[in-house]
């Protein structure tokens, strides 16, 4: 009887760990009845780097094709609306060598974003200040160095995308 007895204690703790770990499948949400189809608008950039709306803009579509939670599709025809502003990026240096030069930079963007249904407008999402930091090495070379923050702001265009596509159906 005791062994039994322990066998079903065993069992049931096993399925309550299981249960309450708090684990669910990347981005496997939804956001309501009759919400199947978004568009991403390119967000605002208020900043003076080039290029940046055309990397969040790409990286958003990459990672909302991916998910496939949400068929997506032109502005006129979508249900649900990703849109938003770059506010910000700061770069700056975060070590040097020992004769004093600049040996590697720390790049900071941030940025607000929402989602909105196109009928009504109501916001089913919204985060403002979001941001995220990716660092580069720094080179003699001009152009490498350009090179190297432009990888690191693509970067961080991939990291942002991803947190507005899992802060969509993970915090919905």
């Amino acid at each position: 009887m005791t062994a039994r007895r322990s066998l079903v204690l065993g069992v049931l703790l096993v399925m309550l760990l299981g249960c309450g770990c708090g684990y669910r499948l990347r981005g496997s949400g939804s956001l309501g009845a009759g919400l199947t189809t978004i568009a991403i608008v390119p967000f605002a950039n208020e900043t003076y780097e080039n290029h940046l709306e055309s990397y969040l803009y790409d990286a958003l579509v990459d990672e909302f094709s991916r998910s496939r939670n949400l068929q997506l599709v032109s502005v006129k025809n979508a249900d649900v609306l990703v849109k938003g502003c770059i506010k910000a990026v700061e770069n700056y240096a975060i070590s040097y060598s020992p004769d004093d030069k600049t040996y590697e930079y720390r790049v900071l963007l941030r940025l607000d974003a929402e989602v909105a249904e196109t009928r009504g407008g109501e916001i089913l999402w919204r985060r403002t200040g979001m941001h995220e930091v990716e660092e580069y090495k720094t080179s003699n070379e001009p152009l490498t160095v350009d090179r190297r923050k432009q990888a690191a702001l693509q970067q961080l265009c991939r990291i942002l995308a991803e947190n507005i596509h899992d802060g969509l159906f993970t915090d919905f």
